[in-house]
């Protein structure tokens, strides 16, 4: 109903002023807007400085309905859509930017010095994502064969990676890129992945930076890759095999002296052990033998 109002009091004060064309021009460059951030369509007037800005009305190319309407601070349509500051410029702001709003568009904007219509248009980015990078192999040999890749998703439209060394120097050239569109309920992307690939790298031309930029060749994001050297690699792999040989050897010691001491111990024991006092041996007595019998009565002494 209210939307209604606005446009009923728009076309009544419309036949009340006069075209601009002869007092003042409204210009309107072409917006360029963010996917999920806040867009400004800049508008303003030209060859005139004090006017105020009575209503404002927005609508598609080739659709009657308005999308959007302001009369003073009244608004109706889509609320995303508003005058960014009315007492200054007729320029809109949409929130939270949307795919679906790229199009051709015409503004409508009366004011208490006359009317103006102008035709404007509106085209909608995504911004990517920081960049991945990694190597094959990961551990690198100087002199050796490496491929670098660089991927950067959910920007639109397609944008493009480049390959920079230490010094500045540009590889770009020798890298190949590939663009991957995808379109998830209205939501478009398109995924980067880069590869540049040495047959024989120069370890001293690292870091590398990889620099991700827009469809516009403005720099969306940017990694600096560090390679790892396969010969740092092997030392740390050789230190730690030596640790573990060192290791193993002193294993190895102290269970001998353990088992060295455990022996010595036991024979300590066994020789510590009280012998019993010696006897004379057991005869074997059968009756009838003269010597037994007097080695029994005491007649004689064993020594004989």
């Amino acid at each position: 109903m209210s939307s209604v109002k606005i446009m009923l009091v728009v076309s009544l004060f419309i036949p009340a002023v006069r075209s601009s064309s002869d007092l003042w021009k409204l210009e309107c460059p072409p917006t360029y807007g963010i996917l999920a951030q806040s867009t400004v369509i800049r508008c303003y007037f030209k060859d005139i400085k004090d006017i105020h800005i009575v209503a404002v009305s927005l609508r598609k190319v080739g659709q009657d309905k308005p999308l959007f309407a302001q009369e003073e601070s009244k608004r109706s349509g889509d609320q995303r859509f508003s005058l960014e500051n009315s007492a200054m410029s007729p320029s809109l702001q949409i929130s939270d930017t949307m795919f679906s709003d790229e199009g051709e568009y015409l503004y409508h904007v009366v004011t208490d010095r006359g009317y103006e219509d102008i035709q404007l248009s509106i085209s909608v980015t995504a911004k990517y994502k920081d960049p991945v990078t990694s190597t094959w192999p990961e551990n690198v040999k100087d002199g050796g064969p490496v491929s670098l890749y660089c991927n950067a998703t959910d920007g639109y439209p397609a944008g493009s990676i480049h390959w920079f060394d230490h010094s500045g120097t540009n590889w770009t050239i020798n890298s190949e890129l590939t663009k991957t569109p995808k379109d998830i309920n209205g939501v478009k992307s398109v995924a980067l992945s880069s590869k540049l690939t040495f047959k024989s790298i120069v370890l001293g031309l690292e870091p590398f930076r990889c620099i991700v930029f827009n469809s516009k060749y403005v720099q969306d994001g940017e990694n600096t890759m560090e390679i790892t050297s396969a010969i740092h690699d092997d030392n740390k792999d050789s230190s730690g095999s030596n640790t573990t040989n060192i290791v193993a050897g002193v294993m190895v010691i102290g269970s001998l002296t353990v088992g060295l001491l455990f022996a010595l111990l036991c024979f300590r024991k066994k020789n510590a052990q009280p012998r019993r006092p010696s006897a004379l041996p057991i005869l074997n007595y059968e009756p009838g033998n003269a010597v037994e019998d007097d080695l029994e009565n005491g007649n004689i002494s064993p020594e004989h």
